[in-house]
C-alpha cells in the first residue's frame, strides 16, 4: 500500500491581491510562509520518502515545509502544475466577473463546460495530475509520499482518481488529503483538511467576511484618462513619469494606484472604502505593472507615525529593512526564483 498525502500550496499572491493566477508564477505572502512553519510542524513527526511538487515557486517554496526537514530531495513534475486558464492568466477575479461572469461562473463550478481561449479543459489538468499521481503510487509501493501541488488541479483530480464533485470551495492554502492505494484502487483517508491552521493564518477564515452573497470586493482596473484629475487627493497629482491606474468596483472609480521606475509613487482609496483589503488588490496590480517592467525588487518608504501605513505594508511585504523614528523602509522581491 502507499500512502500519498496531496497538499496545496501556502497562500499566494493571487490569493490576496484577487488575481487569476493559473501557471502565472507568483511568490508566497508573508502570511504564506507562516503557514509552511505551521505545515513544517504537522509534518515534524510523520515518515515520508519522497516528495514531489509541481514546478511553480509557490509549491516549490511550500514544499520546503517537508523535504528540507526530512534531508530529502526535491522532485518536481509539470503534471501537478495548476490549470493553465490562457488568456485569462494574471488577470484580476474583478475583471472576469465584469466582462465574462458566465464563464467564470463555470470555471468555479462547472468546469467541465469551461473554456476559454488558449486554455486546458477539464479532461486535460485532471487527466494529467490523476496519471501523475497513479504513476507515483505504483512507483512507490509500501512507502509514503507528499506531492505539493494547487487548488484547482487538485480538485479535478480527487475528481478523476476518487469520482469526487469539483468543489473548490473546500480547498485552503496547505490543506492535506491524505489518500490510500492499493490493489490499484485509491482510497482517502481524509480530505481537505487544515487542523495545522489556526483561524488566524487560514487564508480562508481571513477571507469569511468576503464570501457572503452580495459582498462587492474585487476590483477590475483601467489605465487613467484626462477627466480622473478629480479624482485625487487634494495632496497627490501624477508625475508625468507615472503610470497611473484607476481601481474600478463595478462601475464606479474607488481608488487609484500609481507606479514610476521601480516603485509605487501613490496609492489611495476613498475612505468609505478602506479596511475591506480592497488596498491588497491596489498593491497587487502594482506587483503585476512592475514585475512585467522587469522590475526584480520594490522599494517604499513611509514616514513612522503612520501607524496604518506600516501595518498594511507589513502584512503585504514581511517585516521592514529598515526602522527608525522617522522613516520606515520596506523591500519586497519581485523576481520569482527559478531554482
Amino acid at each position: 500500500m502507499t500512502k500519498i498525502y496531496l497538499i496545496r500550496h501556502a497562500e499566494a499572491e493571487g490569493n490576496i491581491y484577487r488575481r487569476l493566477q493559473g501557471q502565472f508564477d507568483g511568490r508566497i505572502t508573508p502570511n504564506g510562509l507562516v503557514q509552511i512553519a505551521a505545515l513544517q510542524r504537522r509534518f515534524a513527526d510523520i515518515p515520508i520518502d519522497a516528495v514531489y511538487a509541481s514546478d511553480l515557486y509557490r509549491t516549490r517554496k511550500t514544499a520546503e515545509a517537508i523535504y528540507l526537514p526530512k534531508g530529502l530531495p526535491l522532485h518536481t513534475d509539470p503534471r501537478f502544475r495548476e490549470v493553465h486558464v490562457g488568456v485569462w492568466e494574471n488577470l484580476p477575479f474583478g475583471w472576469l466577473a465584469r466582462t465574462e461572469p458566465e464563464r467564470l461562473e463555470a470555471f468555479r463550478n462547472d468546469p467541465e463546460h469551461w473554456i476559454v481561449p488558449g486554455a486546458e479543459c477539464f479532461e486535460q489538468y485532471s487527466g494529467r495530475f490523476a496519471a501523475g499521481v497513479t504513476e507515483l503510487a505504483q512507483r512507490h509501493d509500501g512507502q509514503s509520499i507528499a506531492i505539493l501541488t494547487h487548488g484547482c488541479v487538485l480538485s479535478g483530480g480527487l475528481n478523476q482518481l476518487l469520482g469526487l464533485p469539483f468543489d473548490f470551495s473546500k480547498s485552503d492554502n496547505t490543506t492535506v488529503c491524505l489518500l490510500d492505494y492499493e490493489n490499484g484502487r485509491f482510497s482517502p483517508v481524509y480530505l481537505f483538511d487544515h487542523s495545522h491552521l489556526s483561524e488566524a493564518i487560514s487564508t480562508r477564515a481571513r477571507q469569511r467576511w468576503w464570501r457572503k452573497p452580495g459582498v462587492r470586493f474585487e476590483l477590475w482596473f483601467r489605465e487613467a484618462e484626462a477627466e480622473d484629475a478629480a479624482l485625487y487627493d487634494a495632496a497627490w497629482q501624477p508625475a508625468p513619469e507615472d503610470r497611473v491606474w484607476i481601481a474600478m468596483l463595478e462601475e464606479e472609480a474607488v481608488g487609484y494606484v500609481a507606479v514610476r521606475d521601480a516603485g509605487i509613487s501613490c496609492l489611495w482609496l476613498k475612505p468609505e472604502y478602506r479596511h475591506r483589503h480592497m488596498g491588497d488588490q491596489l498593491f497587487g496590480q502594482a506587483v503585476s505593472c512592475l514585475r512585467s517592467a522587469g522590475v526584480e525588487a520594490l522599494s517604499l518608504g513611509v514616514p513612522t507615525f503612520q501607524l496604518e501605513a506600516l501595518s498594511f505594508l507589513t502584512r503585504l511585504c514581511g517585516n521592514p529593512v529598515q526602522m527608525d523614528d522617522c522613516y520606515t523602509v520596506f523591500r519586497m522581491e519581485l523576481a520569482v526564483p527559478k531554482d
